[in-house]
């Protein structure tokens, strides 16, 4: 007895009790004893029969004629042959006929000013909780935990754990896995649940040991409620990370809401396969938040969604759509009369159509604008629920159209193109000037000057606009996404937060991406630079210009690229090929079109000469040459190549080398390693490097292997996107008056310059032809005419220069803070819209020229020795803390700094102390085996005798170790290198290959 009391509070069957005890008094729900349960037909039939003799009383009374005294047998029977052949879903959304008799198995919650006889067949429907439910007819010891009903349907299975009888979730789950997957009990439930005090994990479909479970959790770990189970979320009402007061998810309304707008079969174009989905936590609570807040709030209002790679946006943006479509106000009245999905991606176009046709009975609900602008004019006049697009097609339309209706803007990826000048045209588009003349806060009687109301009306169009609603979703925020889109807090200093995240800790966390920072090798670069004959020692030039050219020379060194490029084949030979069942990827990322010309032929050089089988595709925009030679990528990629990204699907192609291609929205799951020769920073590095983190059958891990950035760099990088990412301050948007005073000063033009311009532009609508020769003048008196007052000065070129790149920078600063801080002012100002289109077409017709100084340098210096070397090897681990971005800080002005000038030695000696190391040896070694191979008779005569490259290469590395092996202890540590690090070894006979087969030939 005693014992009972100790453990009775903290049993399983008491969690269960208390589970059971509270979905028992919520809304629409009853408990029943398992009794009721027929194993045969998979019902509870007394409680569908009392539904429909409730909601149906007409169609029970055909059943009632049809099979009097044995209609619940009759019912049973249909229901379940149409269970069998149709899903619980299906039956559940659109009912059963048979016999002439038409049946609803459930009832949705109507619309707003649905009409009361629906809303009282929605309130009965009856919800049931059972316990122990034994499911089968061949084992009739098992049982589930517990079941959930929908008028006597089974929907719902939960296998509950609990720590303190020393079992958890993983135990439900094994428990799950073990069972046997033919039991037609298990295709009936819409999803199952294990889960213990602390943790909820779901499947969908029970596979027996193949079972797949989805965490879910709130978080990796769920935060602790007071007095209740941690996952107590699941089946009661919780206060969310907001403050907010959610409904637990196995509630009535809330399941109600899941079965009729979420769940959905989705089939994969790959296997053919269809799975049915049930969506995770996150992705159910963004959608329900941003709702909730949408038809509370009404149109007018930035939603801001930070979910990490791995958190099913797809989908996401699919149910967000389709009820955003349905969405009506406390008034009964559509939120929004049509929602707009900007996207560029193919897959979420097919998703989106495939995953609301689940959901709807009326056709055509979704338009895809795959044509031309007149599809996309048409779609908007007609009113069209569901429209996919671009956000280019909107630059397009121009005066073509002008709505006057509320639009929600759903944007697949927020990025800097939101911040920018396509947002206004999308904005002008879906707003009428009766909307603008609202927002303006104009009386129509007011007398002004009609272009002043024009421009007006443009800069109010930029601006947030109260009939138009933006949702846009990014994993990697920056501060200017963040300050359009974000959510205004008072807890982050004067600044902003995603209305709703999902974090990249958490998808690593719950096995949705990899840790791409898991295995991260960092190199150094050592060198030594020599000044040649044309060297000007004395010759002052600009030190930081001087400086990162002649880092790029030694980057770009063919010397450089041949030995990267070894380590990179060798690396891939020996860690990454066998990756993934023999599948495994490499990316190799350049700085540089030119770079990546390079990299392509040495890459595919080394892979020719060490007889090895992995093909290598190369990815950059145009042409580049190079030695008066041309490159592009159809003249270096294998003919036939095509499209590279579904060319690098294949499975001989191994390799890809890229320029700014494919560095951002690329997946492709079986990449596995990348090799980085790119400067990385930011948002840049996130989205470079998480083209690594797609999870694939086989892979388990990835490698990065970076020539140039430190793991300190990509730490930071990272951490700000690691957790939630927010932003500290905004941006002041007077910094507009003191650009364009940093401009006025300059003297380049006048005001009456400007005022001219709107009278052409603006009144005159004059055409380009004419506009040009208004630029040029301005170009010629003014921009020609910089630094002037120096005329008299040897070196006024070169002021000048310096005048018209600063006057250059200036505008092309203002144009583009324009095109931003016009979408977060308060006020209008139509001086400050003049000046931007002034500022913007003058920016067009200033020449330019790429200054070449101080590219002579690069003349005058070699580079003397090269090494690279390995520097760190190791995981970057980050800290569990959200991100903090600021704003740039400065206030418009910027002071015309000088560059510090240097001797052009001193900035070499300084190189070569910062990167240099003691060559000594290695020369003294590689200069003494080169004269031992010279004196070797036997090895020149194999040479000239034979022209069968691996007997060459073969007699080659016996002279060679003959020359080590004769001299071993002097040559003892760089012999053991040759051998310890295989890429060097490599590396090192092919470089003596070459140098050899080149003397024999002389």
């Amino acid at each position: 007895m005693k014992k009972h009391l100790e453990t009775s509070n903290v049993s399983e069957q008491a969690a269960e009790e208390g589970i059971v005890a509270s979905l028992a008094i919520s809304t629409m729900y009853r408990e029943r004893q398992n009794t009721a349960f027929d194993a045969t037909a998979l019902l509870d039939i007394a409680e569908t029969t009392a539904f429909i003799q409730a909601t149906q009383p007409k169609e029970w009374a055909k059943l009632s004629k049809q099979f009097p005294g044995g209609e619940q047998e009759a019912l049973a029977a249909q229901l379940t042959t149409l269970l069998q052949k149709r899903g619980t879903l299906e039956v559940l959304r659109n009912g059963v006929s048979f016999n002439g008799i038409n049946l609803q198995l459930a009832y949705f919650r109507p619309s707003a000013g649905g009409n009361p006889e629906h809303q009282a067949r929605y309130e009965a429907n009856r919800f049931a909780v059972m316990r122990q439910v034994h499911f089968s007819t061949k084992t009739l010891d098992q049982s589930i935990d517990v079941v959930l009903f929908l008028n006597g349907l089974p929907i719902i299975s939960i296998e509950l754990k609990n720590h303190f009888t020393s079992q958890n979730v993983h135990h439900a789950i094994a428990q799950y896995r073990r069972r046997d997957h033919r039991e037609p009990f298990w295709g009936r439930c819409l999803v199952h649940f294990a889960l213990d005090d602390d943790s909820v994990y779901m499947t969908t479909k029970i596979e027996g040991k193949e079972t797949a479970f989805l965490p879910f959790n709130r978080d990796t770990f769920n935060p602790v409620i007071y007095e209740r189970f941690a996952s107590s979320y699941l089946w009661d009402d919780f206060i969310d990370e907001d403050g907010e007061p959610q409904p637990g998810i196995l509630l009535a309304d809330s399941l109600l809401l899941l079965i009729q707008n979420y769940l959905h079969a989705e089939r994969s174009e790959k296997t053919g396969k269809e799975k049915f989905i049930f969506p995770r936590f996150h992705q159910l609570m963004a959608v329900r938040k941003m709702l909730a807040h949408a038809k509370s709030n009404g149109s007018g209002h930035n939603y801001l969604i930070q979910h990490s790679a791995g958190s099913g946006k797809s989908n996401s943006i699919a149910w967000l759509s389709h009820q955003l479509a349905n969405l009506c106000g406390a008034d009964g009245q559509p939120v929004f009369d049509s929602i707009v999905v900007i996207t560029d991606r193919r897959i979420l176009d097919k998703q989106l159509q495939d995953t609301i046709k689940q959901f709807e009975k009326i056709k055509g609900v979704v338009t895809k604008i795959d044509r031309n602008t007149k599809q996309l004019v048409k779609a908007l006049e007609r009113g069209d629920k569901i429209i996919i697009t671009t956000l280019q097609k909107f630059g397009f339309i121009g005066e073509m159209v002008k709505l006057d209706k509320r639009f929600a803007i759903i944007v697949d990826e927020a990025h800097s193109s939101q911040t920018g000048e396509n947002v206004k045209d999308l904005k002008i588009v879906l707003t009428s000037d009766e909307q603008l003349r609202v927002a303006l806060d104009k009386d129509e009687e007011e007398a002004l000057d009609p272009i002043e109301v024009e421009l007006e009306k443009i800069q109010k169009a930029r601006q947030r606009l109260p009939h138009l609603s933006f949702f846009a979703f990014t994993a990697t925020p920056k501060d200017k996404t963040l300050e359009l889109f974000g959510t205004k807090d008072p807890t982050v200093k004067k600044g902003f937060r995603p209305f709703h995240q999902y974090t990249m800790r958490q998808a690593i966390d719950e096995g949705f991406i990899l840790d791409v920072l898991k295995s991260y090798t960092t190199y150094k670069t050592y060198f030594e630079l020599i000044e040649n004959e044309k060297a000007e020692g004395e010759k002052e030039v600009e030190k930081l210009k001087a400086r990162r050219l002649l880092l790029e020379y030694v980057d770009q060194h063919e010397f450089a690229i041949k030995r990267k490029a070894h380590i990179i084949v060798d690396h891939f030979t020996r860690k990454t090929a066998h990756k993934i069942k023999g599948q495994a990827k490499a990316m190799v990322v350049t700085h540089s079109r030119a770079h990546a010309v390079r990299y392509m032929q040495e890459i595919s050089s080394v892979i020719r000469e060490q007889n090895l089988n992995y093909g290598v595709l190369v990815a950059f925009s145009g042409t580049v040459t190079i030695n008066e030679q041309k490159y592009t990528e159809e003249s270096m990629n294998p003919p036939g190549t095509g499209d590279i990204a579904e060319a690098f699907k294949k499975p001989e192609q191994r390799m890809l080398v890229v320029a700014n291609k494919f560095q951002t929205g690329f997946d492709q799951p079986l990449l596995h390693t990348m090799y980085v020769d790119k400067k990385l920073g930011g948002v840049a590095a996130v989205q470079t490097l998480s083209r690594l983190n797609r999870t694939a059958p086989g892979k388990q891990d990835t490698m990065v292997l970076d020539f140039v950035n430190s793991q300190e760099v990509i730490e930071a990088s990272f951490q700000d996107y690691y957790q939630r990412t927010e932003l500290e301050g905004e941006t002041d948007p007077n910094k507009l008056y003191n650009l364009k005073y940093s401009l006025e000063k300059m003297k380049v033009f006048s005001a009456d310059d400007v005022a001219e311009f709107v009278d052409l532009f603006i009144v005159k609508k004059v055409p380009s032809e004419k506009l040009q020769p208004f630029f040029q003048r301005i170009v010629k008196t003014g921009y020609n005419n910089l630094a002037a007052e120096h005329k008299e000065k040897k070196d006024y070129e070169k002021l000048k220069a310096e005048a018209q790149d600063k006057f250059r920078k200036e505008t092309a600063r203002y144009v583009k803070q324009y095109t931003f801080i016009s979408q977060i002012m308060t006020f209008t100002d139509t001086s400050l819209e003049k000046f931007y289109l002034f500022a913007k077409l003058l920016l067009k017709q200033l020449p330019y020229q790429k200054q070449s100084l101080p590219l002579e340098v690069v003349e005058m210096i070699d580079m003397d020795k090269y090494r690279v070397q390995e520097e760190q090897n190791g995981s970057i681990v980050l800290a569990k803390e959200d991100g903090t971005l600021t704003p740039s800080p400065d206030d418009g002005h910027r002071g015309g700094k000088e560059q510090e000038k240097e001797k052009l030695k001193i900035i070499v000696h300084k190189l070569n102390e910062e990167y240099g190391l003691p060559f000594e040896e290695a020369d003294r070694v590689i200069n003494a085996i080169k004269q031992k191979l010279e004196e070797d008779d036997a090895l020149r005569s194999a040479f000239k005798t034979s022209d069968i490259d691996h007997l060459r290469r073969d007699k080659l590395n016996r002279s060679i170790k003959d020359a080590f092996l004769n001299n071993a202890d002097e040559f003892l540590s760089f012999m053991a290198k040759t051998e310890t690090d295989p890429g060097f070894g490599k590396f090192f006979f092919s470089e003596m290959f070459k140098w050899y087969s080149g003397t024999v030939k002389e």
